[in-house]
């Protein structure tokens, strides 16, 4: 949950929780915290189809970003998962940033460059853009 180590999830909530003052962490479902920020009723989700092509220019920055991610030991990319497991938050220009390993720090990854995280691409949500959504979740 940070500040100095964190998962995918805990830094997504920290970030969002550091700048908004808001806990979307809240009122999800599922056993991964990514599970949970997916579920949670805060934000919009936009799930891409699954085999098709992801239309990157719907993201904007900001918006988290839901991936299925595959074993270590594994080099098939687990899409048959109906939840993923790996998250991060999209900065724009096709860039993310994520706590991808344990053992690595935050990094920020480039769908340009790496063609992985974009055909793992789930979905995204959109916890910013409206305001109302933002007033009405704020953390007392």
């Amino acid at each position: 949950m940070g500040p100095e180590t964190f998962d995918c999830a805990g830094l997504v909530r920290y970030l969002y929780h550091s700048l908004f003052d808001i806990n979307i962490f809240m009122g999800g479902y599922g056993r991964s915290t990514t599970t949970k920020l997916m579920t949670t009723y805060y934000g919009r989700l936009i799930l891409f189809k699954e085999n098709g092509y992801k239309e990157l220019t719907l993201l904007k920055r900001g918006d988290v970003l839901f991936f299925h991610r595959q074993s270590l030991s594994d080099d098939t990319p687990r899409v048959d998962n109906k939840y993923p497991g790996h998250c991060g938050i999209y900065l724009g220009e096709n860039k993310f940033i994520h706590a991808s390993r344990p053992k690595q720090k935050v990094i920020i990854s480039n769908f340009n460059y790496n063609e992985y995280w974009k055909e793992v691409l789930v979905g995204s949500k959109d916890y910013v853009s409206d305001k109302t959504l933002l007033l009405k979740y704020k953390k007392q």
